[in-house]
């Protein structure tokens, strides 16, 4: 019993894996918030966070930090994700940010 609970202590307190997932055709405010919302329902995302515009390589991509502890979504998750509005946007890169 006691093995249970300090296994589930564990889990409760794992570290979130993160990544940074650069987005085209995401500049507008409308877009970027519209974005985040379906980010934030993938399975196992705890928090998605928009980086400013000048971290971005041009005005109309946008980075998403997406923290989640089902371990970082993959490019294909993630325009899954977006499903039909993934003709609108070009998911243009998913990397890990997460220390090791």
């Amino acid at each position: 019993m006691k093995v249970i609970v300090v296994l589930t202590l564990l889990a409760l307190n794992a570290p979130a894996d993160e990544c940074r997932v650069l987005i085209d055709g995401a500049g507008c405010g409308t877009r970027q918030l519209a974005i985040r919302k379906i980010l934030e329902k993938m399975p196992g995302v705890e928090e998605v966070t928009i980086l400013p515009r000048g971290e971005a390589p041009a005005a109309n991509q946008r980075y998403f930090i997406v923290r989640s502890k089902a371990g970082s979504p993959t490019r294909e998750e993630v325009v899954k994700a977006l499903g039909r509005r993934a003709r609108h946007y070009r998911i243009l890169s998913v990397t890990s940010v997460t220390e090791p």
